[in-house]
């Protein structure tokens, strides 16, 4: 386990942190859609599951990650996967940490998408089951992605995803044109 800031371990991050935070269920990207998190749902209730917890996120990762002997080279990225909840907690100030006052933290735990490659914008993108948690900060959330599943080329089912970004959801109506005769 590590975080994208090497000048202190997981571990040492972990015994920072508050013990207790606040649990949120829904979030609200501005401009944007309203995200109900998959931990916050009443599977009993007469609507199903139906959540829209699932997402686009952007993030950094290491392009050199498969490479242990060589320095760590952030790279933008982005990734799909089921928001599960929010965490909302205060950093106490910490001079070793670099915290001149206490901040507040909204985080994102999310569950990614394993095998989701690509991007929905401009191709199919499926995936089969889900891969591992991660943390990240609440704005790295960019939008709600709807998702469809199938069971045509793969028998065991997938799961196909489909960007509801601002960019592609624009709806136009362009009638024909008729001339219309009176009677």
């Amino acid at each position: 386990m590590h975080t994208n800031f090497p000048q202190h371990s997981f571990y040492a991050w972990l015994d920072f942190i508050p013990k207790r935070a606040e649990h949120w269920g829904k979030l609200r990207i501005p401009d944007g859609d309203s995200i109900r998190c998959a931990a916050v749902v009443d599977p009993l209730s007469p609507y199903g599951k139906r959540d829209s917890s699932f997402i686009r996120y952007d993030f950094e990762k290491d392009a050199n990650e498969n490479y242990r002997n060589r320095p760590v080279k952030m790279v933008p990225a982005f990734g799909y996967g089921r928001l599960d909840f929010i965490i909302a907690l205060t950093l106490p100030e910490d001079e070793a940490f670099g915290i001149k006052e206490p901040q507040l933290h909204v985080l994102a735990h999310i569950t990614e998408a394993k095998g989701a490659e690509g991007d929905t914008r401009t191709g199919l993108v499926s995936f089969t089951q889900f891969g591992r948690s991660i943390i990240l900060d609440v704005t790295s959330v960019t939008n709600v992605v709807g998702r469809v599943r199938t069971e045509s080329v793969k028998p065991s089912g997938e799961w196909y995803i489909i960007d509801r970004c601002p960019e592609l959801t624009e709806t136009a109506f362009n009638p024909p044109e008729h001339e219309y005769e009176d009677d």
